[in-house]
């Protein structure tokens, strides 16, 4: 299936905003513009094949060439280069294909040279009003390729295509240095210097330096990168605002939450559907280091919020929840998480759309944009290129949403797996319950059970008790605090009887 159709198709089924719609990368518009490009780029007799052979490759402008295919001694090299400018808020994205004959190659005779730029040449002098190119000009028409210049300021031309009646129009801007918005021109007519040509033979006279630049400024380019520019603008305003939307649900089920965390009834129910959501993974793999890797693609995340409800209503807490507005504000929790992932979706589906629209331009033209163009935008444009809306989001979540309700795992003690009361603190920052400490002491185990750092249990003391998670266990786990307390006296009478395993008295 063609990906506009598929991009039709996608917006249609996920049911996405009207303004969404219209705010999203207009492919088809996109397309029609790059048939433009090649169709201007044709008229200068620079078809694809042609350009796929001159233009320049290098790190910033990848082109896919064999070495059978090109060699880097070609007297004729073309460029594409993309300037940005603030000049123009319409246009920021200036382009400008500028081809180089290299008279100077040694590999080369002029003659070979004039050969191979002779189709270029001849569209080229074909399609240019002559009077307007040479007028108040001190060379003449053959000149311009076959390298022998008169006058130094003379070696570079700018043409310039533009629309008239639905047809192209090729102008010479005859005097300009360079293109609005474009690096300098590199005019090179040089003579290697203080030799005495009478005292050389003919095949010692060394080789003069001559370059020759002809810059193009299309039409149809500049119109695709304005177009496109002006979407992925667009497209930041749609993030802002549904990224501030977002951020104001999230603080406004914080409010609730926090209230709710002083009810112990509500304490525990909450914190049941924050476990469930954790364990869900929704957004992100919690058990990978990189956060690239990590997150979670449209179609996971859908999946993953589906499975969040399925085991939610598995749980029967909903059916525990005895305050209209607590299950009013879960609900809202579950809308959120689905407008995200919505979001999500929507910024999915137009990076692809960016990145296919941008591979349709250099397979159809051979100009090498698909690194050059994100790379010069990629200060410019948060949708595409800012930080992980996920990332950013979860941020937020985590913060004023889950962390408000503590969590067991969190204050587990790691060798008994039940709540770390009373908690003692090691010299190296883990903590642990006092009974598992007493019971490792009294069985020669000193180092720390987590990083074995050397007598970290014999140095503890008193001093190392944590006074302000024994509060919180107290005020935010109140049952696992009772039920520990009742464990230690039980082990503790084991103990004092010689029962350490527990077991029940039998009479004989």
């Amino acid at each position: 299936m063609k990906f506009a159709k598929t991009l039709e198709r996608t917006l249609a089924e996920e049911q996405m905003p009207e303004e969404w719609v219209e705010a999203a990368i207009q492919y088809k518009a996109l397309k029609k513009c790059i048939n433009k490009v090649v169709n201007e780029l044709n008229f200068l007799g620079l078809e694809r094949k042609t350009l796929k052979l001159l233009v320049k490759d290098h790190d910033d402008n990848i082109v896919e060439l064999t070495a059978k295919e090109t060699n880097p001694s070609n007297p004729i090299i073309a460029e594409y280069i993309l300037t940005k400018s603030n000049d123009d808020p319409e246009c920021r994205v200036k382009p400008m294909l500028k081809i180089v004959l290299d008279y100077s190659n040694e590999n080369y005779s002029d003659v070979r040279i004039s050969e191979m730029g002779l189709k270029i040449k001849q569209k080229i002098e074909g399609i240019l009003d002559d009077e307007d190119l040479f007028d108040n000009s001190h060379i003449d028409k053959e000149s311009i390729f076959d390298g022998h210049f008169s006058n130094k300021e003379e070696t570079d031309r700018i043409i310039e295509l533009t629309e008239d009646n639905g047809g192209i129009v090729a102008r010479s801007r005859e005097g300009s240095k360079s293109p609005p918005g474009s690096p300098p021109l590199n005019s090179i007519d040089q003579e290697i210097g203080n030799i005495d040509s009478e005292v050389l033979t003919p095949l010692e006279t060394p080789r003069p330096s001559r370059k020759h630049e002809i810059c193009i400024m299309l039409n149809s380019d500049s119109k695709f990168f304005r177009m496109l520019d002006e979407e992925l603008r667009n497209l930041d305003r749609l993030r802002q605002n549904e990224e501030a939307k977002i951020i104001n649900e999230v603080q406004e089920i914080a409010k609730f939450v926090n209230s709710a965390r002083n009810n112990q009834a509500e304490l525990y129910k909450w914190r049941e559907l924050f476990r469930i959501y954790i364990d869900s993974e929704v957004y992100f793999k919690y058990n990978q280091m990189s956060m690239p890797a990590s997150q979670r693609n449209g179609e996971q995340i859908k999946k993953n919020l589906d499975h969040f409800i399925e085991n939610v209503e598995k749980s029967g807490v909903l059916t525990h929840l005895k305050r209209k507005q607590t299950v009013a504000v879960f609900n809202k929790f579950v809308e959120m998480n689905y407008h995200l992932w919505k979001v999500l979706e929507f910024q999915s589906i137009n990076n692809e759309a960016f990145r296919k629209i941008l591979k349709k331009f250099d397979k159809q033209t051979s100009l090498g944009i698909k690194h050059t163009f994100p790379k010069l935008i990629s200060n410019d444009h948060i949708f595409m290129t800012g930080t992980s809306l996920a990332q950013s989001i979860c941020y937020i979540i985590q913060n004023q949403v889950l962390d408000v309700i503590p969590q067991l795992d969190d204050y587990s003690c790691p060798i008994c797996m039940s709540i770390a009361y009373k908690p003692i603190r090691l010299v190296c920052g883990h903590l642990f319950c006092v009974r598992c400490l007493v019971k490792s002491k009294q069985q020669n185990k000193t180092n720390c059970p987590i990083c074995r750092r050397p007598d970290a249990i014999l140095e503890a003391d008193s001093s190392n008790l944590d006074e302000e998670s024994m509060e919180l266990m107290k005020k935010y786990f109140p049952k696992e605090v009772k039920e520990k307390l009742k464990e230690r006296d039980r082990e503790r009478y084991n103990e004092l009887k010689n029962n350490s395993h527990g077991e029940k008295c039998v009479v004989m």
